[in-house]
């Protein structure tokens, strides 16, 4: 996977992610999955995750491609393999 760009995108979500809309956030790109799944914590402590109007949101981590491909429109993150666990509520 190496020259592969990961994105972190905040999702607000229905507690059980199947309604979900991206939260308008400054996004950054990260070398590696592992380093984009470091900064999970931190996305979901910030001021756009906290102050978002949603049971519950929700960080991924993704490749640039595959956040190109959900678009902007409503997502049912389910379909994405998310850990559910790690929602910040």
């Amino acid at each position: 996977m190496s020259g592969m760009l990961f994105a972190l995108a905040l999702f607000g979500c229905s507690d059980d992610g199947s309604a979900c809309q991206r939260i308008a956030a400054p996004e950054r790109a990260y070398g590696s999955r592992v380093e984009c799944l470091a900064a999970e914590g931190g996305a979901l402590q910030s001021d756009s995750a906290m102050s978002a109007d949603y049971p519950s949101v929700f960080a991924q981590c993704m490749t640039k491609h595959q956040l190109a491909r959900l678009g902007s429109g409503p997502v049912d993150l389910r379909e994405t393999g998310i850990n559910f666990a790690d929602a910040a509520d």
